[in-house]
């Protein structure tokens, strides 16, 4: 479904045209009843035609098994302070999510959305107005005929009341007045029995609602005049075939002229009266009627193509890991063999065990390589690699372990702690690359110039403002935020500011950028939403404990689940937990968990 606006623009542009293949092609060159068939679908067609939403898919599409890893390449992410400085400097960006946008502020979409709801209520007040005034011309024309005196005809029913200064006809029934008498009343009911042969009200009923839907198109005016004009035409070729004087008929004509009916009718007050006149001497042609009618066949298609149909790719699996449980939401501790797509790593005093079995690292990675070649080739890039180590267990020891995962490929990787857990993907080894495997993008660590603008260096970058870092240390004490404004938090406090940096409700150009962009919703509304380029990179000294680590990435979690949960809640009303999957799917990629961390490095 495409945003009202893009509709509108596609109606005018299709109702524009097949009038003008009307005017140009087919007027007083093809049957009467050819174009006021013309007419009415082609008003209706440009309605519905940008309205479809047709999907085309290639033929092939290619799902590639590993994320395609990538940063914005204009900004710069800041140097590390020297004090954290060390040989981990080479980061390289991991876990930045595959999805594209995210929660906007509130401050600029909430006005966007204010100017959007009050054209939408305009634009619905003069529809009901406009079907309003239209249901008020049909009661006022039912009540005179209820006042009239009706009289029975082959075909049609005569209502004939003194108010009535001109003839006209409305479904099944001719209104007239009872003075009008001798031939003119014979001519004229002639005319008006042609109208309701021809069921012309019924035509007319149906462009008037649609104009009353599509007030605003100026293409549904001009073709509910022209569909008077044909209607006006074959009645008075009617009257004449029937053997009516043509001289008689047109003075009867000018004697109607000043005359009132309602103008949803048909009668014979028209100001084309010229035109009436010059067709009743001109003789029907329709020399090559259906090859004109067959011209609009490939214009169809045409508008089709143009405003119908939609190129969609099949959409590749999400890269980013399954749902993590908040901070303090248990989790049921897996068996030690774990399942076909889960391998449990277990750190312990020094000790190393793989799916319940003692190794050293040399044999861990062989077990693991083992498991991962039992799988089909399109199900390795699922299995998980899932660490559980003791609170104490230090950081560097894990940080080793995690070394040989990204060397090997296995980038998805689960941390448990007690029964909580939380998944993240590991940043790729820039060997990979080489393997074609997947496309690694180092983030540069570069310090500003004199200017504004940040120094230009080879390779990806990120701009300083949108970089969130989490520095932990052996003493487990944290600072996050900004290279120049990080300040100490503690473990309660990082998830409420990782959540207001992301946010930026104010655009404060210390806070993330945000860049707004579309959503379709399962349901098929659309929503614009500003994307939050902003990144959550991690930095955990080697001493650092296994315990205080698993608590931050939670606190990182507690975070993204609260922007989720604010979103389903606007969007669908619901918390996220209680979205189906193709609305959960859409929030993921509304708020993607864009968490990078230091490239782990072997301890020394």
């Amino acid at each position: 479904m495409k945003s009202p606006l893009l509709y509108l623009l596609e109606v005018l542009f299709c109702s524009g045209l097949l009038l003008g293949l009307y005017r140009l092609l087919l007027v007083r060159r093809i049957p009467y009843r050819a174009c006021r068939r013309y007419l009415v679908a082609a008003m209706v067609a440009a309605a519905v035609i940008p309205a479809l939403n047709i999907p085309l898919y290639p033929a092939d599409t290619v799902f590639y098994p590993l994320p395609l890893i990538e940063a914005p390449a204009e900004a710069v992410l800041p140097a590390r302070d020297a004090a954290t400085a060390g040989p981990a400097a080479d980061a390289d960006v991991g876990t930045l999510a595959a999805e594209a946008s995210a929660v906007p502020g509130p401050a600029s979409v909430d006005r966007a959305a204010a100017w959007r709801g009050g054209v939408a209520a305009l634009y619905g007040a003069v529809v009901l107005l406009s079907l309003g005034l239209l249901g008020v011309r049909m009661l006022r024309i039912r009540r005179l005929r209820r006042r009239a005196h009706l009289t029975p005809g082959d075909g049609y029913t005569l209502a004939e009341h003194p108010a009535i200064a001109s003839p006209f006809s409305f479904l099944r029934t001719v209104f007239m007045s009872p003075a009008c008498t001798g031939l003119r009343r014979e001519m004229i009911l002639c005319h008006e029995r042609s109208h309701v042969r021809h069921a012309h009200t019924a035509e007319r009923i149906v462009l008037e609602v649609v104009r009353c839907l599509y007030w605003i198109n100026p293409f549904v005016w001009i073709a509910g005049r022209w569909l008077e004009e044909v209607q006006e035409w074959e009645a008075d070729a009617d009257v004449l075939k029937t053997g009516y004087d043509l001289t008689a008929y047109r003075i009867v004509i000018f004697r109607q002229l000043f005359g009132y009916n309602p103008d949803m009718t048909c009668g014979l007050n028209h100001s084309f009266t010229k035109n009436r006149f010059l067709m009743m001497t001109r003789f029907e042609m329709h020399r090559h009627a259906l090859w004109r009618l067959g011209a609009a066949i490939p214009v169809v298609a045409g508008m089709m193509m143009l405003c119908s149909f939609t190129v969609r790719t099949a959409e590749p699996p999400v890269a980013e890991p399954a749902e993590a449980p908040t901070a303090g939401a248990p989790v049921a501790e897996e068996a030690p063999g774990g399942d076909a797509y889960t391998v449990v790593v277990r750190m312990s005093g020094g000790e190393l065990w793989v799916d319940g079995v003692p190794c050293t690292k040399e044999e861990m990675m062989r077990r693991i390589a083992d498991k991962r070649d039992r799988l089909p080739a399109e199900e390795r890039s699922r299995l998980t690699v899932e660490i559980r180590a003791d609170g104490a267990v230090r950081m560097g020891s894990v940080s080793d372990a995690k070394a040989e995962l990204r060397e090997a490929g296995m980038l998805r990787v689960r941390y448990s702690l007690h029964g909580e857990s939380v998944e993240r993907l590991l940043p790729p080894s820039p060997g990979m690359a080489g393997q074609g495997r997947v496309e690694v993008l180092p983030v540069i660590e570069a310090s500003f110039g004199t200017g504004e603008e940040p120094v230009k260096e080879a390779g990806v970058a990120i701009a300083q403002r949108n970089c969130f870092r989490v520095l932990v240390n052996d003493r487990i004490e944290m600072q996050a935020g900004l290279a120049a404004r990080k300040t100490s938090v503690s473990m309660d406090e990082l998830a409420a500011r990782v959540a207001e940096f992301l946010r930026n409700p104010s655009d404060d150009a210390a806070l993330s950028e945000r860049r707004e962009q579309e959503f379709e919703l399962p349901d098929g509304r659309r929503e614009r939403y500003a994307v939050s380029r902003g990144i959550v990179l991690l930095d955990t000294a080697p001493g650092a404990p296994y315990d205080a680590y698993v608590g931050v990435q939670q606190a990182l979690t507690k975070a993204y689940a609260g922007l989720r949960d604010d979103l389903a809640r606007r969007w669908f009303d619901r918390s996220f937990d209680e979205l189906d999957e193709g609305q959960r799917t859409v929030v993921q990629r509304a708020v993607p968990v864009a968490v990078s961390e230091v490239a782990p490095q072997r301890s020394r």
